[in-house]
């Protein structure tokens, strides 16, 4: 009686969870397509300023990078503020869960500390090995002295023939 009841509540779940995937608007959807390949080496090349902060209307990038580091605790505080100041709603950045960075190494072995989302962070040690190439869909939010400020929003695993 209880599987048969355990079972019909999991069919009940999955056609629930079904319908909201198949009628989910567009806009849940991660837009892959509005991210500009770009150079992470030609970025990290621009002019810096001397002190304080340049901020950015969250310029969305993608860089080929080799992944250094999983995530680790790392101040966000100043990337909370930039997006409020470059216009994000207070509201949603409050919600957005970034708490950790990530170390990752250019094509020229420069390496550069990212933010990343929580839950993105999560699965990137299940699909990314430390030295392996990856692919990160980032927001460019703040430059400073010591250089930008990016956070990372998704990834692709290059797959084991581009290896």
């Amino acid at each position: 009686m209880v599987d048969a009841c355990l079972g019909s509540a999991r069919r009940v779940f999955n056609i629930a969870a079904l319908a909201v995937l198949l009628c989910a608007p567009p806009a849940w959807a991660f837009d892959y397509m509005r991210y500009e390949a770009t150079d992470l080496d030609a970025l990290l090349a621009q002019p810096r300023p001397r002190s304080g902060v340049d901020i950015y209307r969250a310029q969305p990038f993608k860089f080929k990078v080799t992944l250094v580091s999983y995530a680790e605790g790392c101040l966000t505080s100043l990337l909370n503020k930039s997006m409020i100041k470059a216009g994000v709603p207070k509201a949603q950045v409050d919600t957005l869960q970034v708490t950790s960075c990530i170390m990752v190494r250019s094509v020229q072995g420069k390496e550069l500390r990212m933010f990343i989302q929580d839950v993105v962070a999560s699965f990137l040690p299940k699909e990314v090995p430390l030295g392996s190439p990856v692919t990160l869909l980032a927001i460019h939010v703040f430059t400073t002295a010591e250089g930008p400020g990016l956070l990372v929003n998704e990834f692709v695993a290059e797959a084991a023939s581009d290896k």
